[in-house]
């Protein structure tokens, strides 16, 4: 017989389920907000330095305190000294010497003028001494030429040693040119195993998926054909409802959740075979990628090593080459150089015979001459005689000038020394700066690790503040999430009709069970709240929840009982274990229904 409901009351407002936990979430949302939350960080936004960081800048500030400067100061010690160093004093003593006008002593003529004017019967037998001399310098000879001749065909012995530096090669060449060969003929041999799978041929061949679809569904449908169906069966025979609407749509729910499970299996299990395989080709294309980019590397930096040693071999003979040209270069000058003062010393030696063939032909021409004046005026015999000092004399002369140019050249070549030896500090004086400047080199070395260390730790305490914001905004945005939760239905509250035939009630809330054993576990599920109560014939009452199952990603929610719940309220055996986890035995539980 039907049922006939007592009452029905419809309103507008959140549901009773949600009343309390709304009342309870705003509370507990002021309680937040009176107590100031959220709070700002309270500890320093700006991470310490690391003691890299600290010890680099005091050891810079330190070294420019007081670090060692003794190769600034000598340099400029070096620079001063020059500056204010006043010449080679023999040298300058030498110069200033033949500045000053020569002293060339008394005239040796002046006494023979003397005598000129008194007279004298000598001379008509005259012979002048300084024949003999005169005579012997006709064979003079410059002792430097030697020298010079043998400086004429100088040989640097570092010219042939630096001869075969042109032609070097680096030995490492020929064995770089192997290798970049190879490479650029060459790929990895684990491509060829990765372009089936990367080209997409190996998506959907699984040859074991169609029996592991086939065997899920056969499980489906004999739990259907064998469990399911029957229990139905069974239950409405057993309170009378065979051939019924509510049986026959108990059947069709049942047979229409089977399908979709069969469904749902073959759908799920292609679908997941189908990312599997497409996300494998992924991983190969990206391999495959990644070993081709890699043999790309490896060619560039053959090619590139290969590079850099033929340039460094080309320096090296470019090098040897300037080297070469350069010693032949002050060889030839040396050669060039001796040749000329070789020449120098020829033409002084000719010319020094040639004075002395004029000089000795002079003297005994002015020696014939004076004895033959001796004979018509022994002054005149005298003033030749007077000239022929005064020829002596202009002769000691050009000797003494002679002189002084070797003391010149002498004084020369030491001031040249001394700007040599200058130079050479005022070199070393420039490197003093590059010098100093080194010292701080492992500072900044040291600096840029602390700028490292300075970094992560900033970063960590980025984290820690983000935690803190986090930490101090998550209970009122649990809150607020649950309000939105709480609101996301309409606000209607229905109270359904009260039947008089609890049975009835009970089958048709149970209906989408559709089997025998149903997992209502409490450790496999989210319980959300209390959507109401299903009684029981010893006057316990068994609560229904709204729920999601943990392992549901979506997150869908749900309504029944907790197997647990039934286990310690009921009397009969409505919960039993499969697999360590509680299943509730609908039909046995349906029995234990008020």
């Amino acid at each position: 017989m039907t049922s006939t409901p007592k009452q029905q009351v419809s309103k507008v407002e959140p549901w009773d389920g949600a009343k309390g936990y709304l009342t309870q979430s705003y509370a507990d949302f002021d309680k937040l907000i009176k107590a100031g939350a959220p709070k700002q960080y309270e500890g320093s936004t700006v991470a310490n330095q690391s003691s890299a960081t600290i010890d680099a800048l005091n050891g810079t500030e330190n070294l420019a305190r007081n670090g060692d400067t003794s190769a600034l100061t000598n340099a400029t010690n070096a620079v001063n000294s020059v500056m204010n160093q006043g010449g080679n004093t023999q040298a300058n003593q030498t110069l200033s010497q033949l500045q000053n006008a020569p002293n060339f002593g008394v005239n040796g003529t002046d006494a023979i003028a003397q005598n000129i004017a008194k007279g004298s019967t000598t001379g008509q037998d005259y012979t002048n001494g300084a024949g003999s001399a005169a005579n012997n310098l006709q064979n003079y000879s410059n002792d430097a030429i030697s020298g010079f001749q043998g400086m004429a065909n100088y040989l640097n012995p570092a010219l042939a040693q630096s001869q075969g530096y042109g032609n070097y090669t680096n030995a490492a060449a020929g064995l770089q040119t192997n290798q970049a060969n190879s490479l650029a003929q060459g790929n990895n041999p684990a491509m060829d195993y990765l372009k089936a799978t990367a080209s997409g041929q190996n998506i959907g061949n699984n040859p074991y998926l169609d029996r592991m679809v086939s065997n899920q569904q056969d499980q489906i449908a004999n739990k259907l054909k064998n469990v399911t169906n029957p229990g139905i069966d069974s239950q409405a025979a057993a309170m009378g409802r065979m051939g019924s609407g509510a049986y026959a749509s108990m059947r069709n729910n049942a047979e229409s959740t089977a399908a979709n499970e069969m469904s749902k299996v073959a759908t799920d299990m292609y679908g997941n075979q189908f990312n599997q395989d497409t996300a494998n080709q992924l991983s190969a294309a990206q391999q495959y990628g990644n070993f081709s980019n890699q043999d790309v590397s490896n060619r560039l930096n053959a090619n590139q090593a290969l590079s850099q040693t033929d340039q460094a071999q080309q320096q090296q003979r470019l090098a040897g080459t300037q080297l070469y040209g350069n010693l032949a270069d002050a060889q030839q000058s040396q050669r060039f150089n001796a040749n000329q003062a070789l020449s120098s010393a020829y033409d002084s030696q000719q010319n020094a015979r040639l004075g002395a063939n004029q000089n000795y032909a002079s003297i005994l021409d002015s020696q014939q001459n004076a004895r033959q004046n001796a004979l018509n005026s022994n002054r005149d015999f005298q003033m030749q005689g007077a000239n022929l000092a005064s020829n002596n004399y202009q002769n000691n002369i050009a000797n003494m000038l002679s002189g002084n140019t070797q003391r010149l050249n002498a004084a020369n070549s030491a001031n040249d020394q001394q700007n040599n030896v200058n130079n050479q500090k005022l070199n070393a004086a420039n490197m003093a700066g590059q010098t100093y400047q080194n010292q701080y080199m492992p500072y900044q070395q040291l600096a840029g690790v602390g700028d490292a260390r300075d970094t992560r730790s900033q970063d960590v305490l980025n984290a820690n503040i983000s935690k803190w914001d986090y930490d101090q905004q998550k209970d009122l945005q649990n809150i607020g999430n649950f309000v939105n939760l709480l609101n996301s239905g309409q606000y209607s509250n229905t109270s359904t009709p009260v039947y008089s035939n609890k049975a009835g009630q009970v089958l048709g809330g149970l209906s989408s069970l559709a089997g025998l054993f149903a997992l209502c576990d409490r450790r496999t599920k989210h319980l959300q709240y209390v959507v109401g109560a299903m009684p029981l014939k010893n006057g316990e009452e068994i609560n229904i929840w709204a729920f999601t199952y943990k392992d549901d990603p979506e997150q869908k929610l749900w309504f029944g009982p907790v197997a647990q719940d039934l286990e310690a309220q009921s009397d009969a055996e409505t919960v039993v274990e499969i697999d360590g986890l509680k299943h509730i035995n609908v039909e046995a539980m349906l029995s234990e229904v008020a």
